[in-house]
């Protein structure tokens, strides 16, 4: 009998974290005034970029860069139907970030990206119109780890 009651407490703490676990899955929305300070806002197109520096391994600080400058970019391309994001980064270390899209430069949705390593751009795709974007958060990734979330 205690056994069965063991199993029964497992399986009913189980069933307890599963919507929890599937919660933090969702996407999250911000509005435009929402998304955090420091944000870069802007089509892609000619590019989004950061100006991020880094000092000891880690990010020491960023902020938007001007049109032209950054040494983290996004450059937009892609049609009606289909929206691409190229990210590249002139820094010597792999970079992860934060990625917001929106369809309508209002309510701004986390987006899945994957890391940035020197030398090698990353591609980030969408099968409808994305007309705004918010790059932030920069960090420096662990040698040898490549992150996509």
């Amino acid at each position: 009998m205690t056994k069965i009651v063991m199993r029964a407490c497992l399986m009913a703490a189980m069933l307890a974290i599963l919507p929890a676990s599937a919660k933090d899955k969702v996407p999250r929305t911000l509005t435009r005034a929402e998304l955090p300070q420091g944000f870069a806002i802007g089509s892609g197109s000619p590019v989004l970029a950061l100006q991020v520096e880094v000092a000891d391994g880690k990010v020491a600080s960023w902020a938007p860069a001007g049109e032209g400058g950054g040494n983290l970019r996004g450059t937009r391309s892609g049609d009606a139907a289909q929206t691409t994001l190229m990210v590249s980064s002139a820094l010597p270390e792999a970079i992860k970030f934060d990625l917001y899209v929106s369809t309508d430069g209002e309510r701004f949705e986390y987006a899945s990206t994957c890391g940035v390593t020197p030398g090698v751009s990353s591609f980030e795709m969408w099968e409808r119109p994305i007309t705004q974007f918010a790059m932030g958060n920069p960090r420096v990734l662990p040698k040898g780890r490549m992150d996509c979330d």
